[in-house]
């Protein structure tokens, strides 16, 4: 293959990849029956969590979960990851995305927390209360510019990106103070 050939191959698959669109399932405002929460807590100074769609890829699929002060996206270090709801841990591990955590809240729901800045506080098998510590934010280690979020992802009917569907538009009506 020349240069040139990889060169439009690349380019190719470039614009492909910009172009996609999220492909998360949609579900209906019914089927997110029960209490959800925000996974993170309000800030020290106040300020509410926020989803930020500021570093999404095409395929990204979940949401980045942040704070915005001063017109900035930032997350203070330790700033602590939460359950969106009571459920039994799935799993945890460790990935080149950094420390994860997933939660099978039963049928036909889980979620998945992911940029853990260290090993959770929690392991398989735990049972785990809505707001209660799983660990804390980190960031993205493959993300050459290290920003602190937490990636969440709601899985309906099934695990991983398969599965995902888009939070974001019902996280308006989920509560933020837990207990």
């Amino acid at each position: 293959m020349r240069d040139d050939d990889a060169i439009v191959v690349v380019v190719g698959i470039m614009l492909w990849l910009m172009s996609r669109k999220d492909e998360s399932k949609v579900v209906s405002s019914e089927e997110w029956d029960g209490e959800w929460h925000w996974p993170v807590p309000r800030d020290a100074a106040g300020n509410p969590p926020v989803v930020s769609n500021e570093f999404r890829r095409p395929s990204h699929l979940g949401v980045d979960v942040m704070y915005r002060v001063g017109g900035r996206y930032v997350a203070p270090e330790g700033t602590k990851v939460l359950a969106a709801r009571a459920g039994v841990v799935w799993s945890t591990g460790k990935t080149a995305r950094g420390w994860n955590v997933v939660l099978d809240h039963g049928k036909p729901w889980a979620t998945f927390y992911q940029h853990l800045a260290a090993e959770p506080l929690v392991k398989k098998g735990d049972h785990v209360a809505a707001g209660q510590e799983l660990g804390f934010m980190g960031a993205d280690p493959t993300d050459p510019q290290k920003v602190r979020h937490l990636h969440f992802a709601t899985w309906y009917k099934g695990a991983g990106d398969s599965a995902s569907v888009d939070p974001g538009p019902h996280m308006s009506n989920w509560s933020i103070d837990i207990g």
